[in-house]
């Protein structure tokens, strides 16, 4: 495997996808902020770092997956994933599914030059930002989302920095404050649908059923699910499905047997939402993994 990186982003402006340098932004301290609206799969992160910087990924829709030191971190709705100065990370195979997400990098090797603040606050948000003992943050999306959402606004028609610092400002103290919370990430009713949908993973799953389980009308259901989760219930159970899929297929059974033990309707349509979730048909992925093992 090749080493990690360290990497950098450049400049980019597309309808879905806008990443702005320090060139761009010209704000202390702060090396990038972007937003990326992803509506079809896309290739994974390879293993990277970035040098004596935190890296924050606001997820405001969709579920992301980060992997650190071979521990699988599942970001949804409403969360930040935390990667701190130095820290590989990537999404490993996994290709980035469906989602919108805010992520933002804080270089933190000068404390007299970082969001216009005196070295003596500075150096307390560093410390603070440090104090965070975990990779994902839970916090109130009604609380985050607009705070975020207005910084990249401004950021984006070159607005008012000292604004856009102060936006900045408040994000990363909701954020400490949320990160000292032992917060759960599930209610205990929607935990019990998850629970329910990875023990029958392979079953036909019917929303009225999962729905049930909450003691939810299935319409109440649905939207408490993307309201926690950060996807809707089916997006998530197609999720799952495809990930056990995987499996079957590098076990040899045939694409056709894998869509009927996961209760596809045709091989045709497993294959459409095997490929919206990984970039790839079911014979392209064990394609891929036949040739890996041949290089290795």
């Amino acid at each position: 495997m090749d080493s990690p990186i360290n990497w950098y982003d450049e400049y980019f402006h597309s309808k879905d996808r806008i990443v702005l340098t320090k060139q761009e932004l010209d704000l202390p301290g702060i090396r990038l902020f972007a937003t990326h609206n992803i509506r079809n799969a896309i290739f994974p992160h390879i293993p990277h770092y970035h040098e004596n910087t935190f890296e924050f990924t606001f997820v405001s829709k969709g579920t992301i997956s980060f992997y650190t030191q071979e521990t699988e971190y599942e970001v949804s709705g409403g969360n930040i994933f935390v990667s701190f100065p130095d820290e590989v990370h990537s999404t490993n195979e996994a290709p980035i599914t469906l989602n919108e997400q805010y992520w933002f990098q804080v270089d933190i090797s000068d404390p007299k030059n970082l969001l216009f603040l005196n070295e003596e606050t500075a150096k307390q948000l560093i410390e603070d930002l440090k104090s965070i003992k975990r990779h994902i943050v839970s916090t109130d999306i009604k609380e985050t989302r607009p705070v975020i959402e207005k910084a990249f606004e401004l950021a984006l028609s070159n607005g008012n920095r000292l604004l856009i610092a102060g936006y900045l400002i408040i994000f990363f103290q909701l954020m400490i404050a949320a990160a000292k919370e032992e917060r759960y990430y599930l209610t205990n009713d929607i935990e019990a649908a998850v629970q329910y949908i990875e023990e029958h993973v392979t079953e036909e799953l019917s929303l009225h059923t999962l729905a049930g389980i909450c003691n939810l009308s299935v319409s109440q259901f649905k939207q408490k699910f993307r309201r926690i989760v950060g996807v809707s219930p089916r997006n998530y159970i197609n999720k799952k499905k495809v990930k056990c899929s995987k499996l079957l297929l590098l076990q040899n059974i045939p694409v056709t047997e894998v869509a009927m033990k996961l209760n596809f309707n045709t091989s045709s349509y497993f294959s459409t939402v095997f490929k919206k979730y990984t970039t790839l048909t079911p014979s392209e992925y064990i394609q891929s993994k036949l040739m890996d093992k041949a290089v290795k």
